[in-house]
């Protein structure tokens, strides 16, 4: 700062001026914030990409973005997401090259000197977002990811679409079981915090998550622990892992090991033992069932899907694990009339149970245990 001011104290010979010229500079910086992320917001509405969200919040800490979740069959993806990447940088470079141009019409030191520090500012701005090393969240960075590995960052993208289908699942699974005590033992409070953490991307590396998950089962397995608080985390913890621990075996070919799946047998046990009867608990357990390559147990639990009065969200996702259950025992039939009766809620839940459908043999879900451990 104290350089700038010198620089154009040099030039205007006014210190009032200099103060001035630098003043508006660093205003400059604000606006070519604002038009950075109106350049990803216009791009993202001519290209058709859904917005989730903007957030516009210069030196407050917190950075300014434009969210947006394309479907990951949307055609010409990669170049749409280049161009949605580049709709940023550009508006501050164009910007940038107005303001050059404009001090060709100005005679005043003062007003030249402000607008080429506010064209170096947006063209600083505009270059430093698509150098790829700058930040792992810069433009460049993620524009050369949908460039260089276009298959790989859709399959991310298809996971966080999961991700958002396995939270809505959560959420229609209600564990409003009273107003938790306000203190670290309570399990509820435990639950609702490892939920919100992995719903807000702040679970840390994927060792503490899985960490903080065991010390949530072994609280639910405790004797001091209520009945019901354990059958909330045993369902929550079930379904989470469960859903996703299907979504690797069939998406990535990756079966999860014969003790996970026996972890989740117990954890779905504990849900299903209290509460019988409710959709939350029977999901849980034909989850188990199915990881477990018992899908006739597992489709048993789910003839009686009441539609009409439990959560739509929790519906689909029987309506699907009632599917997979039906392909597993050979009733193709049984599972396309399922697989539509979920009507496309849960898109991407809906992509495996298609691709369990037209698997032939139909795909382990889990890694055979070793002899000797048998």
């Amino acid at each position: 700062m104290l350089e700038a001011v010198a620089f154009a104290l040099f030039v205007t010979e006014s210190l009032t001026g200099a103060l001035a010229a630098v003043g508006l500079t660093c205003v400059s910086l604000w606006v070519h914030v604002v038009l950075h992320e109106c350049g990803h917001l216009v791009a993202a509405k001519l290209l058709r990409l859904p917005v989730l969200a903007v957030r516009i919040a210069p030196f407050t800490g917190r950075r300014s973005e434009v969210w947006v979740r394309p479907a990951p069959t949307a055609t010409a993806l990669p170049l749409r997401m280049v161009m949605f990447y580049l709709g940023g940088p550009m508006a501050n470079l164009c910007a940038a090259a107005v303001l050059g141009a404009a001090t060709a019409f100005t005679s005043t030191a003062v007003t030249r000197l402000a607008l080429l520090g506010a064209a170096l500012v947006g063209a600083l701005l505009g270059l430093a977002n698509l150098i790829p090393g700058t930040s792992p969240r810069s433009d460049g960075r993620k524009l050369l990811r949908w460039l260089s590995a276009p298959t790989a960052t859709r399959a991310a993208l298809r996971a966080g679409h999961y991700q958002d289908e396995v939270s809505r699942t959560l959420r229609a699974m209600d564990h409003r079981l009273g107003d938790p005590v306000r203190d670290g033992d309570d399990p509820l409070l435990a639950l609702a915090a490892f939920q919100r953490r992995w719903r807000m991307g702040h679970a840390g590396s994927a060792a503490d998550f899985i960490a903080e998950a065991e010390r949530l089962a072994a609280l639910a397995r405790a004797d001091s622990t209520d009945p019901m608080a354990a059958a909330a985390i045993g369902q929550a913890l079930t379904v989470q892992f469960g859903l996703w621990y299907l979504y690797d075996a069939v998406v990535n070919g990756a079966p999860v090991e014969h003790r996970e799946v026996v972890e989740i047998a117990k954890l779905a046990q504990l849900a299903h033992h209290v509460q019988p009867h409710r959709l939350s608990a029977r999901v849980a357990m034909s989850l188990a069932h199915l990881l477990n390559h018992r899908p006739e147990q597992a489709r048993s639990l789910l003839l009686d899907i009441r539609a009409d009065v439990d959560p739509p969200d929790l519906c689909h996702v029987a309506f699907l694990l009632s599917a997979i259950a039906e392909c597993h025992l050979g009733n193709h039939a049984a599972a396309d009339a399922l697989i539509r009766a979920a009507g496309g809620g849960h898109p991407q839940l809906t992509q495996v149970a298609v691709a369990i459908r037209a698997a032939d043999p139909v795909p382990r879900l889990f890694a055979l245990a070793p002899m000797v451990d048998a």
